[in-house]
């Protein structure tokens, strides 16, 4: 990569979650320059709580499951880019099913997804035991396991992206909050700068992807947001021996209580995410120390090295969810230099969005990928 050059447009991109560092990164790969502004550390809002799992399994419709597909097959050129090749585990994820009724879901979604050409199928325990020996699914009424899956290390991604960021001469601003913005007059308004406490940074575009900040964002720049928020928390353990000796995610009991999902890093820390299935947010639980100690408790009953595990953190925080569940991505149409960018998705879509958000926003090119995700969709 080259320094960014002087001469080049100057772009101020609001949010160092992952989904910012990646667009960020992605615009001076383009010859942009780059400031990254954020209000706290790179990295610890929402991206610090995510479960981080790469999939498309669950995703509807087609071109919602199509753009989540792409992105997993651009995973491995990006942490390649950025040199943290070790931040992504794969493995492949086995989801389980006890009840008959969620065992013919489970089965449907399997034969939908196998429609699409994604490479998911139904095993039994005999296969599940080939692949991890220490798992018992005896009660199991039927199991998925989709091998092209896997998980992120996000703090090593992000903190990689601010290093190469620097790197190529972008200027890094934390916790420096948004304060405002400057608009030109006319037909068509611009921003011209924006403002963290009392310094006005100019630019020729902004880029907002701040997370679960977005709302107050794109009121402060004069757009109504549709995204609302959930509250998420993870589970982080000490580490521990290897749970897993193939797989990279765990997800026993998608039907029934408890839902407790799971994922290792090379550290043997575990990452432990509980939820409820009468919920459509997956991670609800853990407000309390309380529902901490539940979850963990579930966890055991499933994996029993997990049994008095130490804590060695507890993350909680907000997640936006745009209103109709899907990304969104592009300029505003009242302010035409101002690129919006958020999504539930954010982890597995951060590559691709990172990359052809760059292309729209150097280039001025409208790439068709994301035409179902414009802002104009919710007027």
């Amino acid at each position: 990569m080259n320094k960014q050059s002087k001469n080049s447009h100057h772009i101020v991109v609001v949010g160092a979650g992952i989904l910012g560092a990646s667009i960020a990164f992605h615009l001076i790969l383009r010859g942009a320059q780059v400031t990254i502004v954020d209000a706290a550390e790179p990295g610890k809002g929402t991206t610090r709580i995510s479960f981080a799992w790469l999939n498309a399994f669950g995703k509807n419709p087609f071109h919602y499951h199509d753009i989540n597909r792409r992105s997993m097959e651009m995973w491995e050129r990006f942490v390649r880019r950025i040199g943290a090749v070790d931040a992504v585990t794969w493995g492949g994820e086995l989801k389980g099913a006890r009840t008959e009724a969620g065992a013919r879901e489970l089965a449907e979604r399997v034969e939908k997804v196998q429609e699409w050409g994604y490479p998911s199928r139904l095993v039994d325990a005999y296969e599940v035991k080939e692949l991890e020996p220490n798992l018992n699914v005896e009660q199991m009424a039927a199991i998925a396991y989709t091998d092209i899956e896997g998980h992120v290390d996000t703090q090593q991604v992000v903190q990689s992206c601010m290093k190469a960021l620097g790197a190529q001469g972008a200027e890094i601003c934390i916790h420096t909050p948004v304060t405002g913005f400057q608009f030109s007059g006319g037909n068509s308004a611009m921003v011209e700068a924006v403002q963290i406490g009392d310094i006005t940074i100019p630019c020729d575009g902004v880029v907002l992807a701040g997370g679960p900040d977005m709302s107050a964002l794109a009121t402060m720049a004069q757009i109504k947001l549709p995204v609302y928020h959930t509250f998420g928390a993870t589970i982080l353990t000490e580490p521990i021996a290897p749970l897993f000796q193939t797989i990279a995610i765990y997800h026993p009991s998608v039907d029934s209580q408890p839902v407790v999902n799971f994922r290792q890093f090379r550290d043997g820390t575990v990452m432990v995410q509980g939820g409820s299935t009468d919920n459509v947010e997956v991670g609800d639980r853990g407000k309390s120390d309380e529902e901490v100690a539940q979850i963990l408790a579930d966890a055991a009953t499933h994996l029993p090295a997990l049994k008095d595990v130490r804590i060695k953190a507890i993350q909680r925080g907000r997640r936006p969810i745009p209103q109709d569940g899907h990304p969104i991505l592009g300029f505003s149409e009242s302010v035409a230099n101002l690129y919006l960018a958020t999504t539930h998705s954010g982890i597995t879509l951060a590559p691709i969005i990172g990359e052809l958000a760059a292309i729209e926003i150097v280039d001025r090119t409208a790439v068709d990928l994301f035409t179902p995700y414009r802002p104009a969709r919710f007027q």
